[in-house]
């Protein structure tokens, strides 16, 4: 189920982190572009035929710091209410052996991120 695979970031709780985005739907086109650019799990948009507008389904589905959809939005219809920095606090709260529990799981999943 997507919802318990994005229910954490790192451990902490993703509930308790305001990261996602926000679609003003004036600058809306319909494109489409950010439904199909943001992650095939994540599926964080989805699509109003009836205004032809894209939504904002799943906002805690977002991966924590990615703004991919806001960048690639050509009519600015996309932002985010907090910034890098916001993120940056989080990142702080993180646990060290979290990360390092995360990173020897990663590099032995994948043996041909590590340089020798």
């Amino acid at each position: 189920m997507a919802e318990d695979m994005f229910s954490k970031w790192h451990g902490l709780d993703r509930k308790k982190i305001n990261w996602g985005p926000v679609i003003d739907p004036n600058k809306c086109t319909g494109c489409g572009l950010c439904v199909i650019t943001c992650g095939e799990k994540r599926n964080v948009f989805g699509y109003d035929p009836v205004n032809k507008k894209a939504v904002v389904l799943f906002q805690e589905r977002c991966m924590v710091g990615c703004n991919n959809c806001q960048v690639g939005c050509l009519w600015n219809a996309i932002s985010f209410e907090t910034d890098d920095e916001y993120i940056r606090s989080l990142a702080k709260e993180i646990p060290a052996e979290q990360i390092q529990k995360e990173l020897k799981v990663k590099l032995e999943a994948n043996p041909n991120l590590v340089i020798e």
